[in-house]
């Protein structure tokens, strides 16, 4: 039984469960779909670029396919276990390292930039002294994360025509833009990064990042905020912990709940403004779970290739 997909315009995939497949044929199928992409991947340069909000499992799946069909992987923050993994030419890690480190730091100021402003509201009244200090604070700390992550995908990308086979990466600049920068611009009141310091943002995609390499396929991770509120808390990441009683803090619980609408209307965004025409795979996490179900790491798997595998392909 063939692997359902529900086909959606403009080369958008929603990977949907086979329900079908029978428990003596998951390995046959996985090691199949492994095999295929493993064979493609190795003799092809691909980009695939994993997106979506914070908690779904894009450095999960990233690590996945890296492990198992021999892709370089890039991943976004340098967390144990979540190391770059390079085919060849690993003289690069030190310097992607070095990157991943410093927005690391750069988001820890930031989300303390945010937890301090927002308790400044809770005692201050607007415009006052205190209230400007720390909305200053916020608005440089929101330029700042957004340089530095910058920094990190434009290293990535410079480095990925020098890696040997395909590579996959967590995380993407038009993401960033599209989808944090706008909320942190156009949903939180008041605004954390201002008009000004958004066109700083678009001249750097401009001048930085049209000339290099684009993704040859989009993995959009999607799921209720109900459900990555929970895959955050599980995680216990320490950036992602308040001080106080260790769960979430306020300013990042914004931060996703905000994000999750700009997430639904990211492929049409990058559509619109003409920054990725490409194919789009969609999962939807809280039906998808790769991370524990292997029919469904099958049935992700098997998205990937029919999108990026041609059928005249030899493996």
């Amino acid at each position: 039984m063939q692997l359902q997909y529900q086909l959606l315009p403009a080369e958008v995939v929603e990977v949907a469960e086979d329900r079908g497949i029978r428990r003596h044929e998951i390995a046959n199928r996985l090691t199949k779909v492994e095999r295929r992409l493993m064979r493609f991947f190795a003799r092809h340069q691909r980009l695939v670029t994993c997106v979506g909000n914070i908690g779904l499992g894009k450095s999960s799946l990233v690590k996945f396919l890296a492990y198992a069909t021999g892709m370089n992987a890039l991943f976004e923050l340098p967390d144990e276990g979540f190391e770059d993994y390079l085919v060849q030419n690993e003289s690069l890690a030190p310097l992607l390292a070095t990157a991943k480190e410093s927005a690391q730091r750069t988001l820890g100021r930031y989300y303390a930039s945010i937890d301090e402003f927002i308790a400044c509201q809770a005692r201050e009244p607007g415009e006052s002294a205190a209230w400007t200090l720390a909305k200053r604070n916020v608005e440089q700390g929101a330029l700042d994360i957004q340089h530095a992550y910058l920094d990190l995908r434009k290293m990535q990308l410079q480095a990925v025509p020098n890696l040997v086979g395909s590579t996959c990466v967590d995380g993407s600049a038009l993401a960033d833009r599209f989808a944090f920068c706008q909320v942190l611009h156009a949903d939180m009141a008041p605004s954390y990064l201002t008009a000004d310091a958004l066109a700083v943002i678009d001249g750097r995609l401009e001048r930085e990042f049209k000339p290099l390499v684009q993704p040859s396929l989009l993995v959009l991770l999607e799921g209720p905020t109900d459900y990555l509120l929970q895959n955050i808390r599980e995680r216990q990441r320490s950036e992602e912990r308040s001080g106080r009683d260790g769960d979430i803090p306020e300013g990042l619980l914004r931060l996703v709940k905000a994000l999750n609408p700009r997430y639904a209307a990211f492929v049409d965004t990058l559509r619109r403004t003409g920054w990725y025409l490409g194919p789009v795979l969609r999962i939807d996490v809280s039906r998808i779970d790769f991370v524990s179900d292997v029919r469904h790491l099958i049935a992700v798997y098997e998205g990937i290739a029919r999108l990026l595998v041609p059928r005249d392909f030899k493996d």
